[in-house]
């Protein structure tokens, strides 16, 4: 093609040549001057290094996970239909249980999503309240290695679980798909007799980055389900996400945040403000010392379990909860209610306030303020939380004092945490 061209241009050029009827045509038919050595080649735009940092999936980009209509209903062919998704999440949370030996295949009942920061989900539509039901969950966890922890555990009931007791006889009959581009993922049909109270279910997994995705469905007399075909299925949507967040992070590579100033320990708590790493002079990783040594004039009240500390304004107007690892870090830090003992009732105007938004407001404030969040209700205790993750592992959590769909909700506390402090916990 490119020879032919080239010739057809030799051929117009011998044409002119012969053809001399002006000084302008005998000028183009002279040949081009070589360049000289000192001319500079044309600059070619090179492209972008590909992104090979972190592989850490934020807010919608979950849900690029996401399997369409069509392809659940051919995972779970007596499943219900799906709806759309959803920033939503519903943690049951309740605990208990029988026990299990060996004890990892606890794991299979254990919701994933306890340990997540944020997530995006696919539930099933048209059906009845308080019937069990399955859907897809695409799981943020705070940092890579935390989903690859879970997702180990996880993987560890594909052989230790074949055959389990769990107050009677149980099996996972589960199949592991090859790994592809650091994806992880299996498949497989739990069922356990749990002392005569029967319960059966199938469950995909899939891991990269960041991301744990859980799709599930309880089948008490379901057929035609293929683990191998589920568990093919959600490893390449999980190729395809890595890839597009890869493009996306090669683009737009993400922006290390400046540490923001410290505030003025002398100014009254209402003019601190909550940022994902501080609370006025408070930050988020710092040694216990240093943190009670930040605020002078306040006072440190131990509140006598699991590494809780209320400290109190000099004034006595206001405080806030701080949380400290067995490390002696701080983890995370709240102001208003935080569903623990002794806690007060909030006075808004006296705490540090997110984004401009303070306790005692609408709840919608904060949604707006804190965009593409997610609504985590947690049905055993009746919490409801609006949960805005950052990409490395940082989440602000804006409690509600009632139900999202109430548009009297309003804020009744607020916690920042960085969640790449808490391990999960094993066992």
């Amino acid at each position: 093609m490119r020879d032919g061209i080239r010739r057809r241009g030799v051929t117009r050029g011998a044409l002119a040549c012969v053809t001399v009827v002006a000084l302008a045509l005998i000028s183009a038919c002279a040949p081009e001057p070589e360049p000289s050595a000192t001319t500079a080649p044309s600059a070619s735009p090179s492209a972008p290094v590909p992104y090979d940092g972190p592989l850490n999936f934020v807010a919608d980009e979950l849900s690029s996970f996401a399997l369409t209509a069509d392809e659940i209903a051919g995972v779970f062919p007596g499943a219900p239909s799906t709806s759309a998704v959803t920033d939503r999440l519903l943690q049951f949370s309740d605990g208990g249980g029988p026990e299990f030996t060996p004890a990892v295949c606890s794991w299979l009942m254990v919701e994933p999503s306890l340990w997540s920061v944020g997530a995006r989900v696919v539930p099933w539509e048209g059906v009845d309240e308080g019937t069990s039901t399955g859907a897809q969950q695409m799981l943020q966890y705070p940092s890579e290695a935390q989903a690859e922890a879970m997702m180990s555990r996880l993987l560890s009931t594909v052989e230790e679980c074949a055959q389990f007791d769990a107050a009677g006889p149980g099996t996972f009959d589960a199949i592991v798909a090859p790994e592809s581009d650091g994806v992880r993922a299996f498949a497989g049909s739990f069922s356990a007799d749990f002392a005569g109270n029967p319960w059966t279910a199938h469950h995909v997994f899939a891991s990269v980055g960041n991301v744990l995705v859980h799709l599930w469905q309880p089948s008490p007399e379901e057929e035609g389900f293929d683990a191998e075909a589920a568990a093919l299925l959600l490893r390449d949507r999980a190729v395809d996400a890595r890839q597009s967040l890869i493009e996306k992070l090669t683009e737009e590579p993400p922006q290390e945040e400046p540490a923001p100033d410290a505030a003025d320990p002398s100014t009254p708590w209402s003019e601190w403000t909550f940022t994902s790493a501080t609370v006025g002079p408070l930050r988020l990783g710092d040694t216990r010392d240093v943190v009670l040594a930040a605020v002078p004039g306040a006072t440190a009240e131990e509140m006598g379990y699991g590494g809780y500390v209320r400290l109190r304004s000099a004034g006595g107007d206001a405080s806030l909860v701080l949380h400290f690892t067995e490390d002696g870090l701080l983890e995370s830090i709240t102001a208003g209610i935080a569903n623990l003992a002794g806690d007060e009732q909030p006075n808004g105007s006296a705490l540090p306030s997110v984004e401009g938004v303070r306790i005692g407001a609408p709840l919608a404030d904060a949604v707006a303020a804190l965009p593409e969040g997610t609504f985590v209700e947690v049905s055993s205790s009746e919490e409801y939380f609006y949960r805005w993750a950052t990409r490395d592992g940082r989440v602000i959590d804006v409690r509600a004092d009632r139900d999202f769909d109430d548009p009297e909700a309003v804020i009744s506390g607020v916690t920042v945490t960085d969640a790449t402090l808490a391990p999960i916990p094993e066992g």
